[in-house]
């Protein structure tokens, strides 16, 4: 039983210790205003280690003249850490998702000392809810030896994702709009991809669907299904298709009637959506994640994206080249699942070019030191602006021909040079 006291933020950081691992949530979840709070005492606490995924806030912890005092260890790199992984305040930790829930838990080789959750206030059982982000922190503070809360009363109290205040060691209330995720804008090539992923999702498919402009594309494409439900994260974008009836969960085998759900990315409207939203489950990643999990679910149709695809289907969802510039993701983990599930289907949709189109994304060879993220005997379908390529089942020649017609057509002669020589 522990103690649920309540103090202020400063009093709160004071109970962590020098040298300490604390692990926070991520994406909207971020606790703004404690973070401060930690970097305001970053003397005291140095050397910390802040522990985390995708943030959406300025990384305030990787500032310049907090380097040596605190280190960010992380599961996804991201664009805006590149500075501060120069000067060495990142650590980055190259893990899938589902396995996040073990490494950073006790027992793990990340055991964070202290575990960090941003709640809505407690109900009359209670109860706090972790509201839009349960996928990590809530498996880790069930076990953790410190569990601090910051309590918003903006936080929306969604369903499932909880703990209890006798799992709580102390609390502050910080009245704060949540770190917002607003819909990335769509342009006409994320809109073709958009149309072809939705072709081949089934009516009473569930789907899984990341962040980014391809994934709203797909959601406003979806609008003509029928009974789907959608799994591990919840944006703005599939608000409209839930209040359409689109989305109803109706076909699923268990959970009838509900999403499972790890995260929630967006702005007010999701989260107003979500509040008190009997629809919606929030989860931890050891289940959401798990590929038997996912196996059960019939017509499952995971929808991730991608850097680089070469011409013998591995797909790069993370590097360019040796540099590391976001995870590994839940990408493995949903397309194995797929994989295993009855008429279910992986995507990996992206662009045929990049760098404002002087460059194929469809490639003979992955660049030079690029993680796989995806190996090529699992990749089922890779769709482009240009058409759509199964790949399942294909032998080496059959599979680089299916990829190069979805290629750019202005990028044909340097990829067949590319197979030739390769």
């Amino acid at each position: 039983m522990r103690s649920f006291e309540k103090g202020s933020l400063a009093e709160l950081v004071a109970r962590l210790r020098p040298g300490m691992k604390v692990l926070l949530p991520p994406g909207c979840g971020e606790p703004a205003s404690l973070v401060a709070e930690i970097c305001r005492q970053a003397d005291r606490l140095q050397p910390l280690r802040l522990m985390g995924g995708l943030h959406l806030g300025d990384y305030p912890f990787c500032r310049p003249d907090l380097a040596g005092k605190i280190t960010f260890v992380t599961w996804h790199m991201s664009p805006r850490l590149v500075d501060a992984a120069r000067r060495g305040q990142v650590d980055f930790v190259p893990v899938r998702y589902f396995d996040v829930v073990r490494v950073f838990n006790r027992g793990g080789a990340w055991e964070p000392d202290c575990v960090v959750v941003h709640t809505a206030p407690p109900d009359a059982h209670g109860y706090l809810s972790l509201g839009v982000s349960a996928s990590v922190t809530l498996p880790a503070a069930r076990r953790a030896r410190l569990v601090i809360a910051q309590v918003n009363p903006r936080m929306p109290r969604t369903c499932g994702g909880a703990l209890h205040r006798s799992q709580i060691d102390a609390w502050a209330e910080a009245d704060e709009e949540l770190l917002p995720y607003p819909p990335p804008a769509v342009g006409e090539v994320e809109r073709a991809i958009g149309r072809r992923v939705a072709e081949l999702v089934p009516d009473g498919a569930t789907v899984q669907i990341g962040i980014g402009a391809i994934p709203q594309a797909v959601l406003e494409s979806l609008t003509g299904k029928r009974d789907l439900s959608l799994h591990s994260l919840l944006v703005d974008g599939a608000v409209p298709l839930c209040e359409s009836g689109v989305v109803t969960s109706a076909a699923k085998p268990f959970h009838r009637g509900r999403m499972d759900i790890g995260e929630i990315m967006g702005t007010r409207r999701v989260f107003a959506f979500a509040h008190d939203n009997p629809t919606i489950n929030m989860e931890s990643s050891e289940y959401v994640h798990d590929p038997a999990v996912v196996a059960r679910l019939p017509r499952f149709v995971s929808i991730n994206s991608a850097l680089e695809v070469d011409l013998t289907g591995q797909v790069s969802a993370e590097s360019i080249g040796g540099r590391q510039v976001a995870g590994v993701g839940g990408q493995f983990d949903f397309v194995l699942g797929a994989s295993r599930s009855a008429g279910g289907a992986s995507i990996i949709a992206l662009p045929s070019t990049g760098r404002n189109g002087s460059a194929s994304r469809i490639v003979p060879r992955l660049t030079a030191g690029a993680a796989v993220t995806t190996p090529r005997y699992l990749v089922d379908w890779i769709v482009t602006e240009h058409g759509a390529a199964r790949l399942r089942g294909l032998g080496e020649r059959e599979r680089a021909a299916a990829l190069m017609a979805v290629a750019h057509p202005r990028f044909a002669e340097e990829l067949e040079r590319g197979r030739a020589t390769s």
